[in-house]
């Protein structure tokens, strides 16, 4: 049997989960299993602490958020990006490929799992602002666009230019795997949320909106468009496992109590993913 040979004076401490101050009043000796019985009761209550907290609930509209959705929200822009949960996951077929998922809503996003794919691309981002585009604007697209010339970059996958704030917005918050190819250049939009008009850029995923009356990093924000989606197809009528949503907020989100993501870069989304 293992033990620790010492003086009979002599204390240590034995550091874990659990901290054991043992004196040596046994003739010098300890016995080592006991040591090992403790710490592994420790490891084993840790692991039990990290399954309980890998998701969160979500007081403000009372929907929690789990595992890989979990995990893909506090990694990708947490709630200024995603902003709070809408519903509970369910199973939904695809507008794109018609092929059933389970998903699950936030107020600027919809999450996606992909078990075909490996990690990272096991949880990938529905299309919204390529629904919400073409809902509004058909195949001819949005009336008096025009590309940006500060500091600009084209994307020739779509033919669209993004430039100035809504580039860096694109660049520090997820870039492509986030918001997708840009679909629109800039025009101007009368927001659903309040009816004032504001400047605006349409991509796969997103829609930036420019509020000159904010500072940065909040004078480029995102619309609700998971909001949109979720009220355009399920309108006050529950889904699986979900209750009503609350009215979208106008103007501005809720206060971000978490940072945006800091400097992601691009990367290519899976080849016949949406």
């Amino acid at each position: 049997m293992l033990s620790t040979q010492t003086s009979p004076d002599d204390s240590f401490l034995v550091e874990g989960i659990i901290s054991l101050r043992v004196n040596k009043g046994f003739g010098g000796r300890m016995i080592a299993g006991v040591g090992i019985v403790v710490l592994s009761a420790g490891l084993f209550a840790t692991q039990m602490g990290s399954a309980q907290v890998d998701q969160r609930f979500f007081s403000e509209t009372k929907h929690t958020v789990k595992g890989q959705f979990w995990r893909y929200w506090q990694e990708h822009g947490a709630l200024p990006q995603q902003g709070f949960p809408l519903s509970e996951e369910f199973s939904e077929v695809s507008d794109l490929n018609g092929l059933p998922y389970t998903v699950q809503y936030f107020e600027r996003a919809v999450f996606e799992k992909h078990p075909e794919n490996k990690p990272p691309f096991d949880v990938l981002l529905s299309q919204l602002g390529t629904f919400q585009y073409r809902a509004k604007y058909g195949t001819t697209g949005a009336p008096n666009q025009k590309a940006s010339t500060v500091n600009p970059r084209r994307f020739p996958e779509t033919g669209f230019t993004v430039g100035g704030a809504f580039l860096d917005y694109w660049n520090k918050n997820g870039g492509l795997p986030q918001q997708g190819f840009p679909i629109s250049n800039e025009f101007t939009e009368v927001s659903e949320l309040n009816g004032l008009p504001y400047t605006v850029q349409y991509f796969e995923r997103a829609v930036f909106e420019m509020h000159p009356e904010n500072k940065p990093p909040f004078n480029v924000l995102l619309s609700q468009l998971g909001t949109f989606q979720y009220r355009a197809k399920y309108g006050t009528s529950e889904t699986p496992g979900t209750p009503g949503i609350p009215d979208p907020e106008a103007t501005s989100p809720r206060p971000a109590t978490i940072p945006p993501a800091q400097g992601t870069v691009p990367v290519p989304v899976p080849t016949g993913q949406p």
